[in-house]
């Protein structure tokens, strides 16, 4: 499908909307026939940088001792120091508001172990177990790439929805990111098992893309 007629499909998505009195998401999902999304073949496990970005603040959450703690939080509001991670282990119910809270992770790596031990029971569930990335790493910048970037995980019902962007941005910007989600989908899924998709704001009506 290509981008022109994407982009006709969104703003009759957008017009159809009802304004609210928050920014709406606008989300694409799609639905699959004649096929098992748990097989190795089709599980979906797809982390896509959207060319246009996310339009809106996503939480990374960085656990992080030292420097790189310092540098962390000029970056994030959510960091934690090794003492702090195993704080929070002890208070399960803080544990995991902090992990609803946050839509990724990134770690020093010497703290996976223990982040492993003590919070996998969490976050390995909510698929959200941290990237590792070195002391030294640019930290501004791996956050705003992970800020805009979707993460799209196959469940065993036939179907996946992802964000794309909100109301706000263009027609043309939805259409760039909704091609890069389609196009990541092909490439593993055969043309003829992809039954349908849709477009739509999160309370609008829903606009069939295919």
């Amino acid at each position: 499908m290509n981008k022109k007629d994407i982009s006709k499909k969104i703003e009759e998505a957008k017009s159809k909307s009802t304004q609210r009195k928050f920014k709406q998401s606008v989300e694409l999902s799609m639905n699959f026939k004649e096929i098992d999304l748990e097989s190795a073949e089709y599980k979906l496990n797809l982390n896509l940088l959207l060319p246009k970005g996310r339009g809106k603040e996503i939480n990374v959450g960085i656990f992080a001792d030292g420097d790189m703690n310092v540098r962390a939080k000029k970056v994030s509001s959510f960091v934690l120091s090794k003492a702090e991670i195993e704080e929070y282990a002890r208070n399960k119910r803080r544990m995991r508001k902090f992990a609803t809270d946050c839509y990724a992770f990134i770690a020093q790596p010497d703290m996976m172990p223990l982040i492993g031990k003590t919070w996998g029971v969490v976050l390995g569930p909510r698929g959200k177990m941290p990237q590792p990335v070195p002391e030294s790493a640019d930290l501004p910048t791996i956050v705003n790439r992970i800020k805009n970037t979707v993460r799209i995980r196959s469940k065993k019902n036939p179907t996946i929805q992802v964000p794309v962007g909100i109301e706000d941005m263009s027609a043309d910007d939805l259409a760039d990111n909704v091609s890069v989600v389609l196009d990541a989908v092909e490439r593993q899924i055969p043309k003829e098992k992809i039954q349908s998709a849709y477009i739509k704001t999160t309370m609008g009506s829903v606009i069939k893309l295919m």
